[in-house]
């Protein structure tokens, strides 16, 4: 609609960019899109016709167009998880490098409401779509990867075909029970969840392994299965301490676990580094402000969140989607708890 002559910002359309700036159409496409075959002159008169025009983009309609909205999903457990925030700060720097923007989404566990979340990826909502912590099962993650932009961080899922990035939690488990054993303990207690997420499975494994390659037999008394409140390390340490033979060294799977339990050890009078080393996973914030301080394996999550962004905008861009497991190294961050 006119008005004394002059555009208001609600009708300004594209041809009036063009026509003001005295260009084509496909050329004011161009500058908005960034594209770098047109001329200075060309953009210059562009700019100067929005701003004088007031023209804002219609990107909704552009994306409905392009079928390329430029979000991308991050689906999460949820937010009481801190070394989440790393993740996706390496996400977001990365995507919006490349221009495009991070959504972030909870599933609080319910594997319902993930592929509710979904929904938005399988509607084209979002070009691409990343798990942390995926609920659903390996089958489903690759049937659905055969078909859309998907990929997995942080949580690896076992015989599952999907682009992944991670770290061999595995292994990461095993060093650090295997530096609790060189030094000197043997009767490692285990506090772990009932949740079956692949990386608790997984770190379970490597203590497996760690008292296997050092013919310590596994006592199952020394496990405790809980969840992954703080709460649950410290009931789980009063068990394990509740026993005959008491625990010489306790690992847990997170951080908050350790922090537990090394909680209760306190309030028992034990002597944390000295009558019972703590080993936690995560090195989230809390593991360097809680006295003492807590010794635990640190994973690399920005990198983590930078290489799954970069991946999966390649995956978009490609015939050929790759669907490989990148595993980041990790590393041992010793601190009081174990005496260092």
């Amino acid at each position: 609609m006119y008005f004394d002559g002059e555009v208001t910002a609600v009708s300004v359309t594209i041809k009036d960019v063009a026509k003001k700036a005295n260009v084509s159409i496909a050329t004011v496409s161009r500058v908005l899109n960034h594209k770098t075959n047109v001329s200075e002159d060309a953009v210059e008169a562009v700019n100067q016709a929005i701003k004088e025009l007031g023209y804002s983009p219609n990107f909704l309609g552009r994306d409905l167009r392009k079928s390329e909205t430029r979000r991308i999903l991050a689906i999460i457990a949820s937010t009481e998880q801190s070394f989440y925030s790393e993740v996706i700060r390496g996400m977001e720097e990365t995507a919006m490098a490349k221009g495009y923007d991070v959504l972030i989404a909870t599933t609080r566990d319910d594997p319902q409401h993930e592929m509710h979340l979904l929904g938005m990826l399988f509607s084209h909502s979002v070009d691409g779509a990343v798990l942390l912590g995926p609920k659903l099962d390996a089958k489903t993650v690759t049937e659905l990867s055969s078909n859309h932009n998907l990929a997995l961080c942080l949580e690896r899922l076992e015989g599952c075909n999907a682009l992944t990035v991670t770290i061999n939690n595995i292994q990461a488990g095993k060093d650090a029970v295997t530096y609790l054993i060189n030094k000197g303990r043997r009767r490692i207690g285990l506090i772990t969840t009932r949740q079956r997420s692949q990386s608790s499975v997984d770190r379970e494994l490597g203590y497996k392994q760690a008292l296997a390659e050092h013919s310590i037999p596994y006592d199952e008394s020394l496990v405790f299965y809980g969840d992954y409140g703080a709460e649950w390390g410290t009931k789980g340490c009063q068990e394990l301490m509740s026993l005959d033979k008491k625990p010489d060294a306790v690992f847990a799977i997170s951080d908050m676990l350790a922090i537990g339990a090394m909680t209760y050890a306190s309030s028992a009078g034990i002597e944390i580094g000295k009558d019972v080393l703590f080993f936690g996973f995560d090195d989230i914030q809390y593991s360097h402000i809680f006295m003492p301080h807590l010794s635990t394996v640190r994973q690399p999550c920005f990198m983590q969140g930078k290489l799954v962004i970069e991946k999966l905008i390649d995956n978009m861009k490609s015939s050929s989607p790759d669907k490989s497991v990148y595993m980041l190294p990790h590393s041992l961050i010793l601190r009081e708890s174990t005496g260092d």
